[in-house]
């Protein structure tokens, strides 16, 4: 069994896409089908709402309590929840309450979700930046 390998994803505080998050499965692993990680989300962490063009997302909650904006509603997941996020489809997901929660994310296909998170960290860019949102549409992702 391996170890997972842990990026951090925040600087001073919570910001867009605050936390850690350790890879399971890199999308390698899989021959790009599958990208897994476990997403740990302090207090105040948010991914704005977006849209990926090209993945399909599962949330499984494994801690804590997240909200989470899928197309026109918003739902809250606690632990054991598995919330399904079809690409297209606009999302995000934050922490609810006062603790951290823990979400497993799926992403299939994996490798181009991937390539983004990895190039951002590459670049040393800041999670909640305008490098972040130009960043993403080179992956066909879209911050509205």
């Amino acid at each position: 069994m391996r170890n997972p390998k842990i990026i951090s994803l925040h600087d001073n505080g919570p910001s867009m896409i605050g936390g850690e998050r350790k890879i399971i499965l890199a999308s390698k692993e899989t021959n790009g089908d599958v990208y897994l990680v476990e997403g740990v989300m302090p207090k105040g962490s948010s991914v704005p709402v977006h849209i990926h063009q090209n993945e399909d997302e599962i949330f499984h909650v494994l801690e804590g309590l997240v909200e989470l904006v899928l197309g026109e509603d918003t739902l809250m997941g606690k632990a054991g929840d598995i919330i399904y996020l079809p690409r297209g489809v606009k999302h995000g997901i934050k922490t609810h309450g006062d603790g951290t929660a823990r979400v497993l994310n799926y992403v299939l296909p994996g490798r181009n979700f991937e390539k983004f998170f990895n190039e951002m960290n590459d670049l040393k860019i800041k999670a909640d930046s305008d490098e972040t949102i130009k960043l993403a549409k080179k992956y066909g992702i879209t911050f509205v």
